[in-house]
Parts: C-alpha cells; structure tokens; sequence
C-alpha cells in the first residue's frame, strides 16, 4: 500500500501557502500521497491542494477536534502538525495513533505550564520539532529529543519568479539607478523598523544615493528628526513580495527575535546579500552567509551595509545558492521526513 502523509495547518495565508506546498513537493518526491486540512476558511482563493475545515473560532477545540475526527478513520504513515493550534486540535480524535510530529514555527511553543502539563502527560509520543535550530533547542529544554524540520524553498520555482533587477525596479516605481536597501516584512515593533530608519539614516550620511524601501503592511514608524523624507518610502503589502527581491542591493533584517526568517531566505534565492544579527532564525538561515552586525545598534547596523557593499556579488551568489539546496530545499525536506514515516 502506498504511503499517506496528512498535514494540518491553522489557515493557508502567508507564510503556510507556500510551506505548506513545499510539503506536498516533498510528499510528491517521496512518491506519497499528502493531504492538507486547513483548519480555518480560505483567505482568499482557496488552495488546489487544500482540504478546509472553515472554522470560524480557532479558539474552540472541541469543534475543531469534532471536524478533525473524519481524518483519523484512515491509517497516515506520518501527521505533520504546523503549530500548537494544530497539534492540540489533533489529540484526542485518534490522529495520535499515527506517528506524529508537532512543528513549531515559533518561539514560545511550550511556554504557557498547562501546554507543558499536558504535552507531559497525554501527548508524549509526538515527536517535537522546531523549524531551526534555535527553536529546536528551545523545545529541548522542556521536552527532550527535539527534530529540525526546516522551513525550505523550491529554488528552480522561486528564481524563475524573480523579476530582473531593472523589472522590479520599475514595478517599485524607484530609480533604477539608486542604491536600494530593502526592508521586507509587516511593519511591527518586534521587526523594529525604527531600528532599520536609524541605520539607515547614518549609512545615508555617507551614501548620499542611498534609499530606503519599507515593502510590508502596518503602521509606518515615525521618522527619525534629519532623514530626508524623499529618501525613506512605504510601499504597504506587495502580493508576491518576493518577486521584487532583485531590486534591492541589500536587505535589512533587524529583527532581534525570530523563529527563522523565510524573508531571508527569499533574499538568499536572490542573490541579495543580508545585513542582521547573528541570532535565531536568521543567523541559522544565512550561517557564514550573513553581513552580521558587531553590534545592536543603528551603528552597528550602518557599518554592516556599509560591509555588504564590499562582498563579491558573484562569489555570494554561488555560495547562497549552495546554501540554500543543501539545506533548504524540497528535497532536503523529502530526505528529513522519510525515516519519521511508518508504511500505512
């Protein structure tokens, strides 16, 4: 009998729609069939691949569990749960029986005590797993054994989207022959943008060219007194942000916290150098990689850009490249959930 994969999302909006199609290459390279069950309605247009539980409430497991039970009746040679609301809405409907893993996608999975309690004495035969290292080791100070199940990329898919260099300038509606920095994600305290305006705002002192691209929804950080305000521009939320990806001469990641940083990967794919710090997700993703920051600070952040104009682009691009396919690709992926499997 072939081999069935099941994975369970809380909804399919970004990031999960492309992740979790990431899983279905892989269940595809493994010659297996996957099923995917969101748990909430579509967030726009419902995904090919995706089955839907339309649940209105993702606060109310029994419901969840109650719509979820219907899965459980067939045997699954591996269940894959995309965070704790998954996982949780999972026990106790029979999905349990099968191996089973919990991915985390963040920080924090276990830090409420009843979410330990109950891991400890009800769900102890799920393997845990992070989605990098830091997030793994995280969970191994409260659970043991813990799995690395990395985000990952299809590289030939995703640079085939890229739009040149001059293509998604045009489409930005910026000068194509500006030094760009780009900053990409939801504009949020905990991305600090106020960090990446004052960084930037010291490295534009000595490159007068130098302009900024926020590209994320939220609300716009203020500027800092001195910018010049012709240098800085919001572009909101870009479907397929990642496309425009080549318009930058180097992103700008100043996030301190973050589980793993699939915008720095997208950076990676391409070829656009990385300025961040070396810690959690983003220091795992980019490894030797990355254009880190001495120090915490918009100082320490400026004399980073000021680094990345210096890297041999073509040098990067071939060692991103590597980088990416030995460790983060659809195949990396397929290799990781082989042995988690049982034949159904």
């Amino acid at each position: 009998m072939s081999r069935r994969l099941l994975q369970i999302c809380p909804y399919d909006g970004p990031p999960f729609n492309e992740l979790c199609a990431r899983y279905v290459e892989a269940a595809q390279l493994l010659d297996c069939e996957m099923t995917s069950v969101f748990l909430a309605p579509p967030t726009q247009t419902p995904m090919e691949y995706g089955e839907y539980l339309d649940a209105r409430d993702l606060s109310d497991t029994r419901a969840l569990r109650k719509a979820l039970k219907p899965y459980a009746q067939p045997s699954w040679s591996l269940v894959v749960c995309h965070r704790y609301r998954s996982y949780w809405s999972a026990v106790g409907t029979g999905l349990m029986r099968n191996p089973c893993v919990a991915l985390a996608h963040e920080f924090g999975f276990f830090d409420r005590s009843v979410r330990r309690l109950r891991h400890r004495f009800m769900t102890r035969d799920v393997r845990m797993a992070g989605v990098s290292l830091p997030v793994a080791e995280e969970l191994s100070s409260m659970t043991g054994e813990v799995l690395v199940l990395p985000n990952v990329a299809n590289p030939e898919k995703a640079k085939k989207a890229l739009l040149s260099r001059s293509q998604a300038r045009a489409m930005l509606q910026v000068d194509g022959d500006a030094l760009l920095v780009g900053v990409v994600g939801r504009l949020h305290y905990k991305k600090r943008p106020q960090v990446a305006l004052q960084a930037f705002q010291q490295f534009a002192g000595r490159q007068p060219e130098a302009q900024l691209i926020f590209v994320g929804g939220g609300e716009q950080p203020q500027l800092e007194n001195g910018l010049d305000r012709s240098k800085v521009h919001f572009l909101g939320e870009l479907p397929n942000a990642a496309h425009v990806m080549k318009a930058f001469d180097v992103l700008l990641h100043p996030t301190r916290v973050e589980a793993f940083g699939m915008v720095v990967l997208e950076a990676m794919l391409a070829d656009v150098p990385v300025v961040a710090l070396p810690l959690g997700g983003p220091g795992f993703v980019l490894g030797d990689l990355g254009i880190y920051a001495d120090e915490d600070t918009p100082k320490g952040f400026s004399a980073a850009l000021q680094r990345a104009l210096l890297i041999d682009r073509p040098t990067y691009a071939n060692a991103a490249g590597r980088r990416v396919a030995e460790h983060f690709s659809v195949p990396q992926l397929a290799a990781a959930l082989a042995p988690l499997m049982a034949d159904s």
